[in-house]
């Protein structure tokens, strides 16, 4: 394993340049016997015990994370967990023999910090083992081409996977064969060819895996993924209303103040650009498809036309400059400009980027991010200082999801003395030989027939499971219901908080927080302002294709709302729609929603 992945080191660094790995001892080492990983987030082993990392050195573990997702695109766990000192060393810290660590036992636990810590290479050989036991193929270079047999192999392989393991298989009517075989015939209309390039078969089972719903459902392999390839658009791109705004790449300003909204691209009306995207995006909620579409767009090759030529046209054209068409606000005037494609891949980062506060009408805002277990410290470092306050906002907009911690700490805050906890989730996952009977704990889920729940928790979950309705009647081959209760916690922190509270939400809010909005949506107190989120709870799971090394991500889950509706195709829905000023994607602009909000919590 070493000496292979020397070997692809070797194969792609450039020459003259001396690989970090190919130095001495400490960048080839780890502090941590072991890793697992809940979603996006690690926990490392220490000493027999299991924590979350938080410092490394003095270098904070979301900086190394988000290193490792720049550095290395797509391979985010392997590399943290392979390449930590590596990553570090990039980072301007230097690698030693001991590390000092700062950890948590758990999200709401205090810190402590263990001195110390031997950085050795026999760790890191035993993250390697572990990850290639954990992989269904081990790492090697992907072939160039697939025989007529591999691919049909692959193929048999995909298909036994999804009967096996996806949640959504069954939930729009979809023949999978049927699906299959009208994919292949989309790009070979005589059927298989004797041999195909791999991304050929991504291609085409990304169109067939699209169809059945499932907003986390992926497929992707170590040379491609969707929407990578320079020449990129020297800016950015977002929705407003149904309307497509143009910004500049740093935020500074809009591409054109006075004419924000893209009419068309190279000549192609905006709207059919988006909609050659939609075959390779799940096919769940509206706001989810536009959302992703529009993002797609970045990457040139993506929407731009060649009408025919060998390779070297193609790449030719791409890099030509092209036409964007602008229109002013009120769409009676259009202004077009040219453009030249860059290398550079401008980021969308997180927006908007502000920071939890105490407002000056006496309202708190409370900013989370990603839900993960910072979203977790800042509940509990910003509701005490809130506790006076004459109403809470919570700003969750561009939050892609991540864990549910910070959802059952700030329903801790909401329930009162008198009130009852709630459900906020009910779900099945498919049975499997690759699935624990416990396979929805790390959701915080459990059956709603467990005799870990008290009498007053049962007498919750049966009183809202008796109104409970699914839209989808789940086939056979599924486990029993399981729920998700919001109750106190217990943390030393918690109080009831009892103003109002509004929560802000937009399309770039995704997973658990959808699973945070459709839950405390519920609260008689909340009030959801914005726009409708994505829709999509998977508790996904992954497999690899045996010859092609293809990695195939889809739901084992099928997650509800209380009132019956699935989260994927749908997404949550605002009790007040308020849709942005274009000005609101540059620094310093109007932020008309957080304005609506303010607005509506002093009326109340």
């Amino acid at each position: 394993m070493l000496r292979l992945t020397l070997l692809l080191l070797l194969l792609f660094h450039p020459f003259g340049a001396t690989s970090i790995l190919a130095q001495d001892h400490p960048t080839q080492a780890s502090p941590f016997d072991a890793m697992r990983w809940l979603e996006q987030q690690p926990q490392v082993q220490i000493g027999g015990k299991w924590y979350i990392p938080i410092a490394i050195d003095g270098v904070e573990v979301e900086k190394i994370l988000e290193k490792c997702r720049q550095q290395w695109p797509g391979q985010l766990q392997k590399r943290f967990s392979e390449d930590l000192m590596e990553a570090m060393a990039l980072m301007g810290h230097e690698p030693a023999k001991t590390v000092t660590l700062r950890l948590k036992a758990s999200p709401a636990a205090k810190e402590v910090v263990l001195e110390g810590i031997s950085n050795t290479l026999g760790k890191r050989q035993q993250l390697l083992r572990e990850n290639a036991t954990r992989n269904s193929t081990p790492l090697r270079l992907p072939p160039s081409w697939l025989s007529k047999k591999q691919v049909e192999e692959e193929i048999a392989a995909f298909a036994a996977a999804l009967r096996d393991q996806f949640a959504y298989l069954h939930l729009k009517g979809i023949d999978l064969d049927e699906a299959i075989e009208k994919e292949v015939r989309n790009y070979y209309s005589k059927g298989l060819p004797d041999r195909m390039p791999p991304v050929d078969l991504v291609m085409i089972l990304q169109r067939v895996l699209m169809q059945f719903g499932d907003g986390h459902a992926d497929i992707r392999s170590s040379n491609f993924r969707l929407g990578e390839g320079e020449p990129f658009n020297p800016f950015l791109l977002d929705d407003i209303d149904g309307k497509v705004v143009a910004y500049q790449q740093k935020r500074n300003d809009l591409l054109d103040p006075k004419y924000p909204y893209v009419v068309s691209l190279d000549g192609r009306p905006i709207e059919d650009c988006i909609d050659d995207m939609t075959p390779f995006i799940a096919s769940g909620s509206p706001q989810l498809v536009r959302h992703r579409a529009i993002r797609l767009l970045r990457a040139i090759s993506w929407w731009r036309r060649v009408e025919d030529g060998g390779f070297h046209d193609h790449e030719r054209v791409m890099y030509r400059p092209f036409d964007l068409e602008l229109s002013s606000r009120d769409g009676k005037m259009t202004r077009t400009v040219k453009v030249q494609p860059t290398d550079h891949k401008p980021p969308y980062r997180q927006w908007p980027h502000s920071e939890s506060r105490l407002l000056e009408e006496n309202i708190g805002y409370l900013r989370l991010v990603r839900m993960d277990h910072r979203a977790v410290e800042d509940v509990y470092r910003w509701m005490p200082r809130f506790r006076d306050t004459d109403g809470l906002i919570v700003d969750v907009r561009g939050n892609g999801g991540g864990t549910r911690e910070a959802l059952l700490a700030l329903a801790g805050f909401l329930l009162g003395d008198q009130q009852s906890p709630w459900v906020g989730n009910f779900a099945v996952y498919r049975k499997s030989s690759n699935f624990d009977a416990d396979h929805l704990a790390n959701r915080f889920m459990r059956r709603i027939d467990s005799d870990e729940w008290t009498p007053e928790q049962r007498l919750t979950i049966d009183l809202a499971f008796a109104t409970f309705k699914p839209e989808w009647q789940v086939p056979d081959g599924f486990s029993q219901w399981h729920a998700l209760l919001l109750d106190g916690t217990g943390h030393p922190e918690e109080f009831p908080y009892t103003q109002e509270v509004v929560i802000l939400s937009d399309a770039g809010c995704f997973s658990a927080t959808d699973i945070f909005l459709g839950a405390l949506e519920i609260h008689p107190r909340v009030t959801l302002m914005g726009t409708a989120s994505s829709g999509g709870s998977a508790r996904s799971q992954q497999f690899s294709l045996p010859h092609s090394g293809i990695e195939v991500k889809c739901a084992s889950m099928a997650s509800f709302r209380p009132n019956g509706k699935l989260y994927d195709g749908h997404g949550v829905e605002v009790d007040i729609e308020v849709h942005p000023d274009p000005s609101f994607f540059i620094k310093g602009g109007q932020d008309r929603v957080l304005k609506a909000a303010i607005t509506h919590l002093r009326s109340r």
